[in-house]
């Protein structure tokens, strides 16, 4: 079986997200270490979704789905040749404001 990778593409709303994800750590923490481990997760993360894209959650919307990391979810969409990042969402905010419904 030939496993065919896919190239990962960022939402704008998506690199949105993750700048603020990194920068409240940042301030919170008073440092970069947490956002770095966190930046190496969501690659890691990435990485196994160009390998195995339909291993995750599938939604409630068509061809939307979930990669859970640690306390974040990876929202995504699979076409033949990309995986679009449309988001990553923190699991501990109220679930009244997730983006996808």
């Amino acid at each position: 079986m030939v496993r065919r990778t896919r190239k990962v593409v960022w939402t704008t709303f998506a690199r949105e997200s993750r700048t603020a994800i990194f920068l409240y750590w940042n301030k919170r923490n008073k440092s970069t270490n947490y956002s770095k481990k966190l930046h190496l997760l969501f690659q890691d993360s990435i990485q196994q979704l160009t390998i195995f894209p339909e291993s995750s959650i599938k939604s409630n919307n068509e061809n939307v789905r979930l990669k859970i990391a640690s306390h974040f979810e990876i929202i995504y969409t699979i076409s033949d040749t990309q995986i679009f990042v449309l988001d990553i969402w923190d699991t501990r905010q109220n679930p009244q404001n997730f983006p996808i419904q």
